[in-house]
This record gives C-alpha cells, structure tokens and sequence, in this order.
C-alpha cells in the first residue's frame, strides 16, 4: 500500500564561502536548500513539455558559482542564485555520514532519486519507515516556516513519485555498484554519506522517481520552478498548510500516511494544482555544469574557480 509522506528538511538558504564572493565550496556543515538555475525540462499548464533555463529550490551539495539578486521582496525569496557545478576532483568523505555531505533527494539527471535521509536512526541503527515505502507512493521534501507559529506552514521544495526501488546494504562494500545509471551517482552521492562499508548491516531502500516520460497511475516527480527570465529576484517556496495528511508545524520527524492508489493520486493532482496556481511549472531532467570548464577543487575545499 502506497504512502504519503512529509518530510521536513532544513530549509536555510546557503551563500557564498566569504561575503560579496562567488563560490560555494562543496558543503561539509548541516544541510542547506539552495535556490538553483540550470538546464532542464518543464511541463507548463497545458501539458506540453519545454527545455530551457529553470530556477528552482533544491539540494545540491557539490561546489556551485554565486550570484547576489539585486531584489529581494520579502525574507521568503532567495537571496542568492547558486549554478550546479561538479569538480573534476572529488573529495574524499570521512566515517559514515561525515565530511562532505551528500545530495538527497537528488533531482539531477533522468530521474530523482532519494536513498538514505531519515531511513534509519543513527543511535541505533534501526531503520524507519521511509525504508519501506511501496511504489506509487508520495513524499513531498520541504521545510517548515515559522514552527512555533500559529501561522506556521510547509514549504515545498520537491515532489517525489515512487516508480521502483533498490533495496541495499550499507555494510556491503558492493552496494550499489554496478548498476547501469548509477556510476557518477555512487561516486557523488552514495560515497559521501558511506565512504567506506558500514560495520554492520543497515538494510535501506534507493528510490527512483517516476517521471512525465516514464509516470506511475499517471503521477511524476518534479520541482516547483520558474523559466529564467533575467529577472531581478527569485520566488518563494510553494506554501502548504492546512492539509490532510500534513502538519502546518512538522519538526524534524516525517509524517508518514498509508493509502489507497486513488488518494494518492488524488492528493498529487491537488499538490501540482497548487503548485501551477502559484505561477510555477514542473521541473525535472535538471543538468549541473562538468568541472571540466572550471578549476579543479581539490579536498581541502579552499579553491575557487579560475
């Protein structure tokens, strides 16, 4: 039986390494959301899909160039615009989950993909059950707004459909490996959070999302975002509140629902219909920049760009 599942994320927008700079090195503190623009491919309102330019809010770990907007409206906009850019050098991440964070849920490339956040308690070792969602089912990633707050809200930042699913070990030193479409993935993702294998078994789920190209019960994953218009500002995240199946003030703990197909479905028709009603088309296929282009940025963390 599939879920709905909402799942609050920290929701503080990273900048730059040093005031007025223009570079993000890859992120070893807590995690951050970024406010993005790339490439990628959209569906407007009336189901045609596009490439272009997108912005968007997202997680993106590795290293991105920095930019000021020259407006920001209201505390709720971004402040900075981060582009996605991928060192030729990767560096090396520590124990389990240390050092250099990973990107999770990861919205780049031919489908999204979520596999360890909040799967498991750390303390123990005991997995949640995020480890075991059934396909069709719905997690909507954001940060809540205001906790404390009678007037507080969820900010959507991605929906995720799940299509399929990899069961895996962390202790296996052959986890994930091998897998067509995973190789650059394991390497800047998988490997970040487990370097080296787990000393005792942790059985996680990696899952896909489904996509336009590819939907399940008609449902897909994407990103609330805009086309790039050389704007002077971004926008805010997508609010939600007052809900079924969600909490206006959702601490740290997700809140998980199982239903039937038919809600889900339901329930993901009203989400995009919010999420068009505020001026916002659906993201997905997202593309970072190579390193190629750039300075290599070495361990240490301390390299800017040419």
């Amino acid at each position: 039986m599939p879920s709905i599942v909402q799942f609050a994320h920290p929701g503080a927008e990273h900048g730059p390494n040093e005031k007025n700079g223009n570079w993000k090195t890859w992120n070893t503190i807590a995690h951050r959301r970024k406010f993005l623009r790339c490439k990628g491919r959209y569906i407007n309102s009336d189901e045609s899909k596009q490439d272009g330019q997108l912005m968007f809010w997202g997680e993106w770990e590795p290293p991105s160039k920095v930019s000021e907007f020259r407006e920001r409206p209201t505390q709720l906009h971004p402040r900075w615009l981060h582009e996605p850019v991928l060192p030729v050098k990767l560096p090396q991440s520590g124990g389990q989950q240390g050092n250099y964070q990973n990107t999770d849920p990861f919205v780049f490339g031919d489908r999204f993909i979520y596999f360890v956040c909040k799967q498991y308690i750390r303390k123990t070792d005991r997995t949640t059950s995020l480890a075991k969602l059934d396909k069709g089912s719905l997690i909507l990633f954001g940060s809540t707004h205001g906790n404390s707050e009678p007037e507080a809200y969820f900010q959507l930042d991605t929906v995720f459909v799940v299509r399929d699913f990899i069961d895996y070990d962390v202790s296996d030193p052959q986890a994930l490996l091998g897998i067509p479409g995973l190789e650059t993935y394991r390497q800047i993702v998988y490997k970040m959070a487990f370097p080296s294998p787990a000393p005792k078994p942790i059985h996680l789920r990696l899952y896909y999302g489904a996509t336009p190209e590819s939907p399940i019960s008609g449902m897909y994953s994407y990103s609330p975002a805009k086309v790039w218009d050389n704007g002077q500002h971004g926008f805010p995240r997508a609010p939600l509140s007052n809900r079924t199946f969600m909490t206006n003030n959702l601490n740290a703990s997700p809140r998980s629902t199982k239903v039937s197909n038919e809600v889900v479905i339901d329930y993901w028709k009203s989400i995009r219909k919010t999420t068009r009603d505020a001026g916002l088309v659906e993201g997905y296929g997202f593309q970072y920049q190579s390193g190629s282009s750039i300075q290599t940025v070495l361990p240490t963390g301390d390299h800017l760009p040419a």
